[in-house]
């Protein structure tokens, strides 16, 4: 059956529809279109079909745990980045081949694609982030500034701008072209996760272990907004697609989902049983995906 776009109005009528036991969860990404969804573990990329989370594939190489991954905007690929230093680009379209982009000297923590799909960002526990070229595997400049290590990058303000986290309790704010700091944001922990508004191109959500979740106006560098929301610290945040709500997940094992005007905390969703990694809302809106150190992936929407 289908299901309505997930609004404020209906938001506390979120319901679990389908669930899928894969190792530890890293991050979830879905495809352009929605109908597939792909997740990063310490088992490899797994790839599962809506409604059910049917495994249709899973795509192996990488030396290590799978940290991050995220699929391009034509969905002919998608690029992961793993604790082996290694990033991967998978050929969706060619039986999941892939090619590897080599030079971070340790784990490879988070990736990012940029609007056009030529370049991506990666963000590592050698401190430094650096954007690459897709079509050569080529690195184009090496950011450094960062004095920890680096859990979580995305690309802002149309792609103009590189927002990167870490251990280090900042968020660092990078020109793309220029390669130079722009402003240095602060929060009270560990960041650890940053995700750009599909609405607002100059605003950005992070995640800390300071049990914060906080929006970021990017062209000032001022916190708009302030939410003190997971016990223990807040590890993942999303997106709705219309922009007007943010999820999150953190090491209370829950997943909250709020107004990004007001704050104001709209609903919670109990069942994982250890943190939850990452949250991601469908590009249509109909779906919330999670995943957590508890092994499974959930699938919630409303009705049943």
């Amino acid at each position: 059956m289908s299901h309505p776009t997930v609004t404020p109005a209906n938001v506390a009528q979120l319901t679990e529809i389908a669930q899928s036991k894969r190792g530890w969860i890293t991050e979830l990404c879905w495809s352009p279109h929605g109908g597939a969804l792909a997740a990063s573990s310490a088992t490899g990329i797994a790839l599962y079909a809506l409604p059910g989370l049917e495994l249709r594939g899973v795509l192996e190489g990488h030396g290590g745990h799978v940290k991050s991954l995220v699929t391009s905007h034509s969905g002919s690929f998608i690029v992961s980045a793993s604790a082996d230093t290694t990033l991967r680009r998978w050929d969706l379209k060619n039986g999941g081949q892939y090619e590897i982009f080599s030079g971070h000297s340790d784990s490879v923590n988070s990736v990012a694609i940029d609007t056009t799909d030529t370049l991506i960002a990666s963000a590592g526990g050698d401190r430094t982030v650096r954007i690459w070229d897709l079509q050569t595997a080529t690195t184009k400049a090496i950011l450094e500034g960062h004095t920890d290590e680096l859990t979580c990058v995305t690309f802002c303000n149309n792609g103009q701008m590189i927002a990167s986290g870490g251990w280090d309790n900042t968020i660092r704010l990078w020109d793309t072209n220029t390669h130079t700091l722009i402003n240095s944001l602060q929060h009270d922990d560990w960041v650890r996760s940053v995700t750009c508004s599909p609405v607002e191109a100059n605003m950005i959500a992070s995640a800390s272990k300071d049990m914060t979740v906080r929006l970021w106006d990017t062209s000032t560098g001022a916190q708009r907004l302030m939410i003190r929301g997971h016990f223990n610290g807040a590890d993942s945040v999303s997106f709705s697609p219309d922009g007007k709500m943010l999820a999150s997940g953190g090491r209370d094992n829950l997943i909250k989902i709020w107004d990004v005007t007001s704050g104001e905390l709209l609903t919670t969703l109990e069942a994982h049983q250890k943190p939850v990694m990452s949250v991601a809302f469908s590009p249509d809106g109909a779906y919330l995906a999670s995943g957590s150190g508890d092994n499974t992936i959930r699938l919630w929407a409303v009705g049943s």
